[in-house]
């Protein structure tokens, strides 16, 4: 049995959150939030919500020996996420995000130092070469295309996730890199972008002739998946949106977690509905995400395999 059920890789980085804001600010001018928050974010949303619902979780990424990384160590050792694949530098590597969220929606300044870019794509071979997990999960990310490659070669189940970038998303290259995907979640803008087609049903056939398991996230209007030939839908939860941050993460992690314990598709998109749906009721990316009991309590399931799917989990033909 593999030690984990996923290994998640890629940058985690502390969110401060300023909401309640009466305007946004213009240029020279002082305005006051309501209510300040302090979390982590990045990959850590999805870490934390696969955590939440009972997954053995692994994040490999890289702190300092700051405040910042001291926030997101103890944040991972809170939500019993494995930091044995953290890479911690003996100096201040600083990681910030800066939301500024206003009415319903929202904007953001970050800064991420990167000046040991390679000494961390080095240490994130050395994890998937040298880790078990059922899952690698990564963002499908220019920087990580020989990484994911590499996890290809040697066999492991890969899921995607996708982030906006209007040139990468149209290249060919970032075509190549999703063809390698076991799973492909983008949301409906960046399907759109990628494949070039607007209705989401003809952006999920396009997506589907080169990964066995694609999943669009449609926000308000649910969710589609193809896999194996069949096409699936969900409706979104009834949701009271406070803060749209991590909404699109933790429905990756209900969808991964579910797939993980090889439920239905059906299934597998009404719990990443749910979950995405329970994050946006509260300020930061995984504070609303949800424990598994209120999961299945919520939803009337039960914590164990699902019918419809081979035992050892969908094939390379997603069936």
């Amino acid at each position: 049995m593999p030690k984990h059920d996923c290994i998640l890789v890629g940058p985690a980085c502390c969110d401060l959150i300023f909401s309640g804001l009466p305007s946004m600010p213009r240029m020279g001018e002082e305005i006051w939030a309501e209510r300040f928050d302090i979390t982590v974010g990045g990959m850590m949303n999805s870490a934390v919500a696969m955590s939440r619902l009972g997954l053995n979780v692994g994040l490999a990424a890289e702190i300092g020996n700051d405040t910042w990384g001291d926030v997101i160590a103890a944040k991972m050792r809170e939500e019993g996420i494995d930091t044995s694949f953290v890479l911690q530098y003996a100096e201040p590597y600083p990681q910030v995000t800066v939301a500024l969220n206003f009415r319903k929606d929202r904007s953001f300044i970050s800064f991420a130092d990167g000046k040991n870019k390679p000494l961390f794509m080095r240490h994130l071979y050395g994890v998937v070469r040298n880790s078990d997990a059922q899952l690698y999960h990564f963002s499908a990310q220019r920087e990580y295309a020989d990484l994911i490659a590499e996890a290809k070669k040697r066999k492991r189940l890969v899921s995607l996730d996708a982030s906006w970038d209007e040139r990468w998303l149209q290249s060919a290259e970032l075509k190549r890199l999703v063809s390698l995907a076991d799973i492909f979640m983008p949301n409906l803008k960046e399907a759109q972008t990628i494949t070039g087609k607007q209705d989401p049903y003809d952006a999920i056939d396009e997506l589907a002739k080169t990964v066995p398991v694609v999943v669009i996230k449609m926000g308000e209007r649910g969710a589609i998946a193809k896999a194996g030939g069949a096409v699936y839908t969900a409706e979104a939860i009834a949701a009271k949106p406070v803060d749209a941050t991590g909404a699109g993460d933790c429905f990756v992690a209900g969808f991964i977690y579910g797939w993980l314990r090889r439920k239905r598709m059906e299934d597998c998109l009404k719990i990443a509905n749910y979950c995405g749906g329970k994050c946006v009721e509260s300020v930061g990316g995984y504070a609303g995400a949800p424990r598994l009991w209120e999961l299945l309590r919520d939803l009337d399931m039960a914590d164990s395999p699902g019918k419809g799917m081979r035992a050892d989990g969908p094939s390379k033909s997603g069936v």
